[in-house]
């Protein structure tokens, strides 16, 4: 595997398992909070963990079905930090995404113009290789031409 690949595919995996990290424990933290906080309501859908966990994952992934609604202040403030979190989540795929797609370019890119490189440098030296055997045959018409002196003028 090219050096440059695997840069890239390492980069990519450490921000795919960062991100899951971060999505993991927002999900599972506020999940609790929420759940701590309003658990003990009258009425309430917290009625486990599990519920607090779900919500704050269809919360994260900007679903929110509604089938469970914080309605102290606190579980509100909890709500909004997991929203915000949820948009930052989706932002970081959205960047690994595009970082996948964009070293792919730039790799075929690059190859495109190391070729056109080595087409050019072959193309400048068969010329100085033509302009060198001119020069080369004009120095020994001069040196005809000037039999006690070399072509330099010495």
């Amino acid at each position: 595997m090219p050096r440059r690949l695997s840069v890239t595919l390492t980069s990519v995996v450490r921000l795919a398992l960062a991100t899951a990290l971060a999505s993991s424990c927002v999900v599972f933290v506020g999940g609790t909070a929420v759940w701590r906080l309003e658990g003990d309501r009258p009425g309430t859908t917290f009625r486990s963990l599990g519920d607090g966990v779900w919500w704050a994952l269809t919360t994260l992934t900007t679903v929110g079905y509604g089938d469970h609604v914080p309605e102290t202040t606190s579980g509100r403030v909890v709500a909004a930090i997991i929203m915000i979190m949820g948009v930052a989540v989706l932002g970081a795929v959205a960047a690994v995404v595009a970082l996948i797609f964009a070293s792919s370019v730039a790799r075929r890119e690059e190859g495109i113009l190391e070729a056109e490189g080595r087409s050019l440098e072959a193309r400048l030296e068969a010329r100085l290789d033509t302009l060198d055997a001119r020069l080369a045959g004009i120095e020994k018409h001069l040196e005809r031409l000037t039999p006690g002196a070399d072509a330099r003028g010495r």
